[in-house]
């Protein structure tokens, strides 16, 4: 076996397993540690609150510590933060600890993927990084498929959350060496640019793109749009991984069948995001967004109304298929209006406008804690989705460049580029 195919296998493993082991599956845990430590829904909430901010306000780092000792240190250390949280999970009894263990799994995320494998594949594989980034994140992905039935089995089978956190505790270790035996860079980073511009060398077009700068960019209705379709979905889709497992198992079936809803969400949002990339090369990729932000909105309003696990079962496979379309059409847009030389540019800021998504899981802790039930805020959300669908439709457009831009680089001295190819999204 090759070393870029070793290093490709790793660096997926890693993100296969903070995926698995973190945002998707975290809900389940909850779950048991609310009924356990008696902790109120809205501090159940909170922490995932703590996990999401941690991970967005720690995506830097990573690139800088690869400059500063490497990627296979970066990664490694990635695993020991990682462990570290799940370690202390293991053993809490306050919900200010857990805070705490939450903030060290976001940045144990952050430091394993997705900057530093990203950078290594499209170094290591530089004529089919986009092949290879392409199914780093389907495996990434697969990752939340498997994660809520791992824990569930856990839990169910030795009674105890606690086991599970010590289990994850001891794989995340294993992760964090595995990473030291095998990752190797191709190319030393010797810039945060480095990492923030890796893969996207290749190109899918040979036609000079419009002559945007980054903050024309900004300021056209077409990525505030945009931004805020992706800050909705990213919303409900925080807010379905914190609450769907303790929703389902208000049913009266326990919390194994919320398991099961989220995994065939993660399945579904994963099948339909590689089913996209290939579409939107065929049709216009704003349908598939509108669509996917209905499918979402309709989902909502049949989990409010479900009785029986089955219909909740039904809700999550029309939301993975809508999160999986508007998600990745979002991202094409944005790089279809805006071009391949600011396209991380646009791409962070969208995302940073997500960072408000971390609200989602607090407001719905208090909705069940003061009503007795998530509905109300489902409901809101299906509202907000289906707003922005109506908004999306009658006022989305490509932009038109300013006039003064200048079509041979931007302010920043960056020179425009052919638009590359979208290997992949989250």
């Amino acid at each position: 076996m090759s070393r870029g195919i070793l290093i490709m296998i790793a660096a997926s493993l890693g993100f296969f397993f903070v995926t698995a082991t973190t945002f998707t599956s975290l809900g389940y845990v909850l779950y048991t540690m609310v009924a356990d430590l008696g902790w109120s829904q809205a501090a159940a909430g909170m922490s995932f609150s703590f996990l999401g901010l941690a991970c967005g306000l720690s995506s830097p780092l990573a690139p800088m510590m690869m400059k500063w000792i490497g990627t296979r240190l970066t990664m490694f250390l990635g695993g020991v933060v990682l462990g570290a949280g799940f370690l202390l999970a293991a053993t809490v009894h306050s919900i200010l600890v857990f805070f705490v263990a939450t903030t060290f799994m976001g940045v144990g995320f952050s430091l394993i993927a997705p900057s530093p494998a990203v950078y290594l594949l499209a170094t290591w594989f530089p004529k089919t990084s986009s092949r290879m980034i392409g199914f780093y994140f389907m495996a990434g992905a697969f990752g939340g498929v498997v994660g809520p039935l791992v824990v569930g089995a856990i839990v169910s089978t030795t009674g105890s959350w606690r086991v599970h956190w010590t289990v994850m505790s001891i794989a995340a270790f294993v992760v964090g060496l595995i990473s030291l035996a095998t990752i190797k860079e191709a190319v030393p980073v010797t810039a945060v640019s480095d990492v923030k511009n890796a893969g996207m060398a290749e190109t899918a077009a040979n036609t000079e793109v419009a002559p945007w700068t980054v903050r024309q960019a900004l300021m056209s209705r077409s990525f505030l749009l945009l931004a805020l379709a992706m800050m909705i979905v990213q919303t409900v889709v925080t807010t379905m991984h914190s609450s769907l497992v303790a929703h389902v198992a208000s049913l009266g079936h326990g919390p194994t069948p919320g398991a099961l809803a989220m995994s065939l969400l993660a399945l579904m949002a994963t099948l339909t995001k590689g089913v996209t990339g290939a579409l939107s090369e065929k049709v216009n990729p704003k349908p598939l967004l509108v669509w996917g932000l209905a499918l979402q909105a309709a989902a909502m309003v049949l989990l409010s109304f479900s009785v029986v696990p089955g219909w909740a079962y039904v809700a999550a496979l029309l939301f993975g298929v809508g999160w999986g379309l508007s998600w990745l059409s979002a991202h094409v847009l944005l790089l279809r209006y805006f071009g391949g030389a600011i396209a991380g540019d646009m791409v962070a800021m969208a995302t940073m406008a997500t960072t408000f998504a971390v609200l989602g899981p607090l407001v719905a802790g208090w909705s069940a804690d003061n009503t007795g039930s998530f509905v109300p805020v489902f409901l809101i959300f299906a509202g907000l989705l289906a707003l922005t669908v109506v908004v999306t439709a009658l006022l989305l457009r490509p932009p038109t460049p300013c006039a003064s831009a200048q079509p041979t680089g931007d302010r920043t001295g960056r020179q425009p580029v052919s638009a590359p190819s979208l290997s992949a999204a989250e």
